[in-house]
């Protein structure tokens, strides 16, 4: 069987030379790596990943988890992986993605296999069963999204509860009493999922405290008839919330701007609409509707960052939350309260 110094002789380097472009440890020159690599394959020889972790090398590979439920927005997802795919390659780093049905065994094997330098967590609902096996996997693992247990956890979210509060006080100041919050799909809720909910709780928290009545309608679904349905158990006689939030994806909310022009209503002089945890293609919408968007490319490459400072030995395996803000986009959807005219 083929070994290093096979390798270092087969492609005229020294074996430390050989060390390094397996272990990633040391720059390289482009040409000399791919001599090596070529050395390597010719050979059969490729460094066992158990024997590197045992050696305290780096595999240079990430595991990113990623479940896939029923309600998953497939439109949309492939935003978190290439976000986090990019940060990745900035540090040397492949990403390797587990989506098996057992996410939990996924993880015990991944962790113990020695094959990756560190796990992150993604679609994370409040009680994950993956949180659980963080405190004994040996590579460090980072949360996207926040479970209800983060103890020993290192979890980076956007701050969903200031999302809610930011919808709420908008509304509050244009001088809505009485809003609609169109969520996701029971399934969701149902599952756990920690954004959602998070949001959810955020934003009747804050309309407790300003004394706005919200109303809350799960998923309208995703054509006409649904639409129709469902708002017409909310809008009776032409009376209705005055605001409308909407936790749901571009298509539904485009649906409800198509019911509303039905019945004579406007955005935003009768009714105001308002975005929460889209992509920031509400624009695209007609009218372009104002929006606190999710941010994928931000709140990704930070949870990346997070898990290098560990496999670097920068931060402890304490664990902490790390919320980051979104942003409103304003583009005039959101407007006074009928009857209002400041």
């Amino acid at each position: 069987m083929a070994g290093i110094k096979d390798v270092a002789e087969r492609a005229g380097v020294s074996i430390s030379t050989v060390s390094y472009v397996m272990s990633g440890k040391r720059s390289v020159r482009q040409e000399t790596k791919h001599r090596v690599m070529q050395a390597a394959r010719d050979l059969g020889y490729f460094p066992n990943a158990g024997a590197r972790m045992l050696r305290g090398e780096r595999t240079n590979i990430l595991a990113l988890s990623s479940p896939m439920h029923e309600y998953t927005d497939y439109t949309n997802y492939s935003a978190f992986f290439f976000a986090v795919a990019q940060r990745a390659r900035r540090y040397g780093y492949d990403l390797l993605l587990l989506m098996g049905e057992d996410e939990t065994e996924d993880l015990m094997r991944m962790g113990d296999s020695g094959l990756v330098d560190g796990i992150l967590l993604l679609d994370v609902t409040l009680d994950d069963p993956r949180v659980g096996y963080a405190r004994s996997c040996r590579v460090p693992m980072v949360s996207i999204g926040v479970p209800a247990d983060t103890s020993d956890l290192y979890c980076v979210d956007l701050d969903f509860e200031l999302m809610g509060r930011w919808a709420v006080e908008r509304a509050s100041a244009l001088g809505h009493r009485h809003v609609l919050l169109l969520g996701d799909r029971e399934a969701a809720y149902d599952n756990g999922s920690n954004f959602i909910i998070r949001l959810r709780d955020s934003v009747f928290a804050a309309a407790s405290e300003c004394g706005m009545t919200v109303d809350i309608c799960p998923s309208v679904g995703r054509n006409a008839a649904e639409v129709e349905k469902s708002l017409d158990r909310v809008f009776v006689d032409g009376h209705g919330p005055t605001a409308i939030f909407g936790q749901c994806n571009l298509n539904e909310l485009g649906q409800v701007a198509e019911y509303l022009r039905e019945r004579g209503l406007l955005i935003p002089r009768d009714v105001s609409l308002l975005a929460l945890g889209t992509y920031g293609n509400a624009a695209s919408m007609s009218p372009p509707l104002d929006e606190i968007p999710m941010l994928p490319f931000t709140t990704c490459p930070r949870a990346v960052d997070v898990l290098m400072d560990i496999i670097e030995g920068k931060r402890e395996l304490a664990g902490g939350v790390e919320l980051l803000p979104s942003k409103y986009l304003k583009r005039g959807s959101m407007g006074p309260a009928p009857g209002r005219t400041d």
